[in-house]
């Protein structure tokens, strides 16, 4: 019940405080060669589209069509940058295992997304990390 209420909580904050796009459209996508987990689930390679879930919220889909598997994640946005018309998906790699961990936009948004159950047990094993970029397009 205590994280259901914390979590809740968390969502409510969020929705107010991010009004970010990740593009004219909303979403994102790039190939990615490689499964990937996305905060406690793990994407298949392929085709991904990132998408906010609401119009001005920092909840984001996460997706590989193809495969019929996602997960949605409270992203965590940075204030702005400068605008650098590039878009992108940052990955930490620890040894043959990748997180997702940020989504750049194009406008200088930086969305974070918070690292999940495993990926701090990696953290926790001072496990050496390796940060990963693909690029992306606005769709």
């Amino acid at each position: 019940m205590k994280h259901a209420t914390l979590l809740a909580l968390l969502v409510l904050t969020l929705s107010i405080a991010g009004t970010a796009q990740l593009g004219s459209t909303g979403t994102i996508t790039t190939n990615v060669p490689f499964d990937f987990v996305a905060w406690n689930t793990v994407v298949p390679a392929g085709e991904c589209t990132v998408q906010r879930v609401t119009m001005g919220g920092p909840t984001l889909a996460i997706q590989n069509f193809t495969a019929r598997k996602g997960t949605m994640a409270l992203a965590i946005q940075d204030g702005p940058k400068p605008a650098t018309g590039v878009y992108a998906l940052v990955f930490h790699k620890y040894g043959d295992r990748h997180f997702l961990t940020q989504i750049r936009t194009g406008d200088g948004t930086v969305y974070r997304v918070p690292k999940g159950k495993l990926e701090r047990e990696m953290l926790a094993r001072n496990q050496p990390i390796e940060e990963e970029i693909l690029l992306a397009s606005a769709k």
